[in-house]
């Protein structure tokens, strides 16, 4: 059952250097209990495209054209009120840093209790032994003495627990991890990644993990959408990504990942060239002018996003914004 389906998401930002087209035509779904990655370079559109979907862009953001269906209600739609009852309790965002994400004049059990007292008719005393249930979930040592622990007393992994713990308080439906591991070093992060995978498999919500680190997306998600330029490049469940990548961004991104089973001495292979300027994106495919394989065509027009009934060029559950997609295009080799 389909529980979010976005379509046709455009946003952008007003700044001095004229319009920021960040976001430009985004469709996804994702299914109840599903767990969907995106990923994508900084820049991609990943963050604002989910931003997005609750209405939380900064005050230059501006959300242009597109629908947000939650549980067949228009997200996008919705008054600030109504929005405001749904974040929290059936959606819930953890952001990307923990550090500045708290607030350092409240205890971290207060700003817990404040969310459940926001959505949930019980008692302080409720909320609190709620909050001190949520701290043990998620694996905050002497969880009663730590709810009244100031955010500064916490380390960085122990203020991104709090932060899961804050975002599961109203038991939601669906759960946004913004990069949660972008500030941690890497045994926390893998200690943070397998507790979201583990609480979302006990509680069955769905998921979207925003995050640029490849490792992340294999070890955790079903399916995974690739972002670039604002748009979405490639989409497929995620054995099938990593075992025959169609984008040839995708395929840039595999390759610049380094392979330890090389050894210590291997040559890196980045992608040429720099993301497009959203200010004044390209007319044709935003990935063109760093694309190897790249056509004029390319560069005049941008592609649509080709399915597997489009072309035999891509496997079942696979699309992709690609004119080397087309069944008329030129074979390229990977």
């Amino acid at each position: 059952m389909t529980l979010l389906s976005v379509q046709g998401l455009q946003s952008e930002f007003r700044t001095a250097r004229g319009v920021v087209k960040a976001v430009r035509g985004v469709d996804l779904t994702v299914a109840a209990g599903e767990v969907l990655g995106i990923v994508g370079e900084s820049g991609s559109g990943k963050s604002v495209t989910c931003m997005s979907i609750l209405k939380l862009l900064k005050r230059q953001g501006h959300i242009t054209a597109g629908k947000a269906l939650f549980q067949g209600r228009d997200l996008l739609t919705l008054s600030e009120a109504q929005l405001s009852d749904i974040r929290g309790d059936e959606i819930a965002v953890i952001f990307q840093d923990p550090m500045s994400s708290l607030n350092p004049t409240l205890t971290v059990g207060a700003q817990v209790i404040e969310v459940i007292l926001r959505h949930r008719k019980v008692s302080r005393a409720q909320a609190r032994a709620r909050a001190v249930e949520l701290f043990d979930l998620v694996r905050i040592p002497a969880a009663e003495s730590r709810v009244d622990a100031y955010p500064h007393e916490f380390s960085g992994g122990m203020r991104q627990r709090a932060m899961i713990a804050m975002a599961l308080a109203c038991d939601p439906k669906l759960l946004i991890a913004d990069e949660p591991t972008t500030a941690l070093d890497v045994t926390i992060q893998r200690q943070i990644l397998t507790l979201l995978k583990d609480i979302q498999a006990r509680m069955g919500m769905a998921m979207i993990l925003i995050t640029h680190d490849l490792g992340v997306i294999a070890e955790t998600c079903d399916r995974v959408c690739v972002m670039y330029g604002g748009l979405v490049m490639e989409e497929a469940p995620v054995k099938a990504l990593f075992a025959r990548p169609s984008h040839p961004y995708t395929r840039g991104l595999l390759a610049a990942v380094p392979d330890l089973r090389d050894g210590m001495r291997q040559r890196l292979s980045p992608i040429p060239g720099s993301p497009p300027d959203m200010a004044d994106p390209p007319p044709g495919c935003p990935f063109a002018p760093r694309c190897p394989a790249a056509m004029v065509h390319c560069v005049a027009e941008r592609p649509p996003l080709f399915i597997a009934t489009d072309t035999p060029r891509l496997g079942g559950g696979q699309s992709a914004r690609c004119w080397l997609m087309h069944p008329d295009a030129p074979e390229v080799s990977p």
